[in-house]
Parts: structure tokens; sequence; C-alpha cells
């Protein structure tokens, strides 16, 4: 399969030009062109999250042991009745590593035990199910920014999907190590879902 370095440069090369075209017809801003960016870049690296020893998912792990030490950072500095905050200072920055080991070994080792390499996460559902996650994430950055960031994250997954389908000799991206009728049921109504939130509601904050 092709490795790491492949998938973050295509992604990363791919990404690029198609936000680079877009910020010229349509005029995305910085905010806008770099979430997209963002956003087809991590697509290019998300489906190998089942693959027990690759670095995304070993950034996936990470990223949210940084999220909850940030926000453990946050909750006890900020002035508050519970606890008596803010907090001190030593206490806060071993509760924030605390938290940093616990999601980030609880993330690793969640994926680890629920996925299998080449199974649901390189199925069809996901580019969008990734698209519609970024859409709600970016949902108050405007219609514009919404839409190439949900572009881009179909884009940039969907490059990964075909590299794995040439380099297997096989054109079919749906070719998955899995047959779980009822977890891929569960994971095509989530992406409806999350979908219908981003792009399709009436009540969707976009801008």
């Amino acid at each position: 399969m092709p490795n790491f370095a492949c998938h973050l440069a295509v992604g990363s090369v791919t990404s690029a030009v198609a936000v680079a075209y877009a910020d010229a017809l349509y005029g995305l801003g910085n905010a806008g062109a770099t979430l997209a960016f963002l956003a087809g870049v991590s697509g290019g690296l998300l489906p190998d999250l089942d693959s027990d020893n690759s670095k995304p998912l070993r950034l996936s792990g990470s990223v949210a042991g940084l999220g909850a030490a940030a926000a453990m950072v946050g909750f006890a500095t900020v002035p508050g009745g519970f606890g008596g905050r803010p907090w001190p200072g030593l206490y806060v920055g071993l509760l924030a590593f605390a938290s940093f080991l616990l999601f980030n070994t609880l993330v690793v080792e969640l994926l680890r035990r629920k996925t299998v390499h080449r199974g649901l996460f390189h199925s069809l559902s996901v580019p969008f199910l990734y698209a519609g996650i970024w859409a709600l994430f970016v949902a108050g950055q405007g219609r514009k920014t919404v839409l190439a960031v949900w572009a881009l994250a179909v884009l940039g997954t969907l490059t990964h999907l075909v590299l794995d389908a040439c380099k297997s000799l096989s054109f079919n991206p749906l070719k998955v190590r899995s047959k779980d009728i009822e977890a891929s049921t569960r994971l095509w109504i989530a992406t409806a879902l999350v979908n219908f939130l981003a792009l399709l509601s009436p009540l969707a904050p976009l801008g």
C-alpha cells in the first residue's frame, strides 16, 4: 500500500491545486482557504486510522490528547465556583498532562480494538462523513467556506482510497476487508445525518 509520505504528498498537492482554483473563482479568503487545505490534507491521511502502527493513528491520539489538555487548562484557569478556580499552576500542569495521557491512550486503543485495516475506514461513506463533520466544525465561517471545506475533505479522502485501489491493482476503492453489514449501515446513517445537519437542514448555521 502507499505509505504515509505518499498519501501526504498527493493529498497536499491535490488540495493546494483545488484550493487555489476555488479561491480564484469564489474568493475564499485566507481563513477559508487554509481550512479547506487542512480538510483536504487530513482527509488524505484519514483512512489509515485503522492501521495499528500508522502515523495517522498516532497523530490522532496526540491531537485528542492535546485537545483534552487544552480544555483542562482552560477549565482550571478560568475563575468559577467549582473548586475555587483558578487552580494553582502545579495542579493545572499535572491535570493537563494526565488528560493528555488519558485521551491519547483511549483514542489509540479504541481505534486499534474496533477497526481492521482496509475495513470500513476505507469505504465510500467515510469521505462524506468526514466532510460533514468538517462542515459542522466550520459552520460559522460562512457558506463559501463550509462548501469549500466539505468538498476538499471529500476530495482528500478519495485520493487516499484511489491510491490504495491502484496499488492493489483493483480499481474498486470499495474492496474493503469487512462484511459487517450492521456496522456499515450505522456508518451510512451517521453520514446522512451529519451531512443533513451540515448542508441541508434549514437550521444549519452556515452564515
